[in-house]
Formats: structure tokens, sequence, C-alpha cells
């Protein structure tokens, strides 16, 4: 496998692993993560039309997590 591939392999993963994790963000019973909703829905909508997440989606969806722990 070319060095191409494994970065596209590896990028898949990571917007697989990404998408759980914002479904569970958006379903949180709690309501927690309304405030970015808007922010999750168009990284979501991303990861299923492109198939992968930048490094910066990633920043913003751990940064959103984290934030409710600071309130």
């Amino acid at each position: 496998m070319d060095v191409l591939n494994q970065f596209i392999q590896k990028n898949e993963k990571r917007a697989e692993r990404y998408l759980e994790v914002i479904e569970d963000m958006m379903n949180d019973y709690q309501n927690r993560y309304d405030f970015a909703e808007e922010t999750l829905v168009g990284i979501y909508d991303h990861i299923i039309e492109n198939n992968s997440i930048t490094d910066k989606q990633i920043q913003a969806v751990d940064n959103i997590r984290k934030s409710i722990y600071e309130r």
C-alpha cells in the first residue's frame, strides 16, 4: 500500500470515529451541546459528504466537548 492510500485510510477511520463522537454529543440527554449545534451539524455534514475530517474540525469538536466541564 502506498503512502497516499495509508493517509486516506487513516483519515477515513478518524472521520468515522468523530462521526460517532458527534452523534453522541447531539444525542446528549442533558442537551449540554445545544449551544454548538450549528457547528457540530456542519462538521457532521462535512464528514458524511467527504468521508474525512480536518485537524481544525477535530480541534473544534474536542474544544466543544471540553467546554461543558469549564462552565
